[in-house]
């Protein structure tokens, strides 16, 4: 679907095999991608890279230049310190087995340093022949240094815990003496506020009361040794349960006085809110997190495109048509996303945004259907499928001729209980259409992503009067909405 391989054709060609001016490409189309990108033959020799990867070096490679010559003077450090003999992309290039998510400390020629994540794919001819590599990787300078940062202030809470576990009467710290038996036998003012209790509260009643149940277990067991003198201090965090239900996060610090005799006579515990440091702690993760899903999936889509198109492509111009065309689909995709902070984006303005360049008269394209909400996976995966199609009717069908006119309905539809979402494409008034004689990579992407990221089916009809598609897929893994009860849409 959307490859010339689609087509029939009157006599057989042979098709040559993938050179170095194949991988070559078009350098604007890459400078679309987010991440650094390098592309070289099989010799190492630098085919193309963007504007991304200049900045990454601190410097561009000159004409010809071999990767190895280029890299010369630059030192590799795998994550334990230890230096490199040959990089990366020599590894890939001599043994033809691809690297994932590899992440190192470079020292550059000028004396700079920087940590960069690596992804390298090794590119292979119809015949499996390795043809060259490409090389997708990014500078995480900034959340190496924002992970030394988070463990330094990690540190420095631990550091400061310590100081007030010596300092008992610090006004601005929970401090409690607990009784052998578990009862408070003394409270100060902080730790009422912190807790929500009154100082009667508290004095009527034992330690871990207010611990959620979830998170009392290894604070009793700690305490316990402390009482058998099996232990002498230890620190634990864990949550109390206010009297509006609400929970805080607390550090506490417990540490036994005892008598001449080495009896224990009680316990101080030092108890700091920390509600605030657990909640940038976790946005911290989450945000790496995210950035590191976004870019492996970017990552992992653009190194599958060029291997797939690398593969059916038979001559070098038709590689760098096809490849550039489904980038820039994945770009505009992103863009539709990213105007939407990465939550979702719509049906009809995908679509609208995809078809944009062939409407031509108002009657050409028809979009029928009401507003629907996509989910970023379905975004993506019904994007490059769109594209597709879009490319093969501009090429082969109705959108090649003046006369011919694509419609594409959705709706939801009930199956067993379940809803779906159904989206036709019609094309009419374009050339006759027969079967191709072969499967290309365009309707084995289409068939195959809907199945894969979507839980759904697609199907291609080439009817005489023109190309019909028919993808379908559950609701919920299209929007996010919940299932069953009616329309979701």
């Amino acid at each position: 679907m959307g490859d010339a391989s689609d087509v029939p054709r009157s006599a057989a060609r042979p098709v040559p095999l993938l050179t170095a001016a194949m991988l070559r490409g078009s350098g604007g189309i890459l400078d679309m991608l987010p991440v650094a990108t390098l592309v070289c033959d099989a010799e190492g020799s630098i085919l193309q890279y963007n504007k991304r990867a200049v900045e990454i070096w601190g410097r561009t490679p000159e004409p010809g230049q071999s990767h190895s010559d280029f890299t010369h003077g630059t030192r590799y450090f795998t994550a334990g310190g230890e230096l490199e003999s040959i990089s990366l992309v020599e590894s890939v290039l001599s043994t033809g087995t691809p690297v994932r998510n590899a992440e190192r400390r470079v020292e550059r020629p000028d004396g700079s340093e920087i940590f960069v994540s690596i992804n390298i794919d090794p590119l292979r001819n119809a015949r499996g022949e390795l043809i060259g590599a490409i090389n997708c990787f990014l500078d995480i300078t900034e959340r190496k240094r924002m992970i030394g940062e988070l463990e330094q202030s990690q540190q420095l809470a631990r550091e400061q815990e310590q100081r007030l576990a010596a300092t008992y009467e610090h006004a601005a710290i929970g401090i409690s003496e607990v009784a052998p038996d578990g009862r408070f036998l003394r409270v100060n003012e902080a730790i009422c506020a912190l807790t929500g209790r009154t100082r009667e509260d508290l004095l009527s009643s034992r330690l871990f009361r207010y611990t959620h149940p979830d998170d009392a277990d290894p604070d009793r067991e700690g305490f316990r040794k402390q009482v058998t003198g099996d232990l002498e201090f230890y620190s634990i965090e864990k949550r109390l349960v206010r009297p509006d239900g609400r929970n805080i996060w607390v550090s506490v610090r417990s540490s036994p006085v005892r008598s001449a005799s080495d009896e224990l006579l009680y316990v101080v515990r030092v108890v700091q809110d920390i509600s605030e440091r657990k909640l940038a702690e976790r946005r911290q993760k989450l945000l790496v997190d995210e950035l590191n899903h976004r870019v492996k999936n970017t990552l992992a889509t653009v190194q599958s495109l060029a291997a797939q198109t690398a593969r059916d492509a038979p001559a070098p111009p038709v590689f760098r048509e096809r490849f550039e065309g489904r980038l820039a689909a994945l770009s505009k995709a992103h863009d539709q996303l990213t105007m939407h902070h990465w939550e979702n984006a719509e049906l009809r303005a995908l679509l609208a945004g995809s078809l944009a360049p062939h409407g031509g008269t108002a009657n050409r394209i028809v979009l029928r259907g009401e507003d629907v909400v996509l989910r970023p996976r379905a975004v993506l995966t019904l994007a490059m499928a769109f594209h597709e199609l879009t490319t093969n009717a501009a090429k082969y069908g109705a959108l090649s001729v003046p006369g011919g006119r694509v419609e594409i309905a959705w709706r939801p539809v009930e199956e067993d209980g379940r809803t779906f979402l159904r989206i036709d494409w019609t094309e009419q008034n374009g050339p006759p259409v027969s079967p191709p004689s072969r499967r290309g990579f365009g309707s084995r992407l289409i068939e195959g992503s809907i199945a894969a990221e979507l839980g759904g089916s697609a199907h291609l009809d080439y009817a005489p009067e023109g190309l019909r598609c028919t993808m379908t897929m559950p609701m919920d893994m299209a929007t996010g909405a919940a299932q069953g009860g009616g329309s979701a849409v």
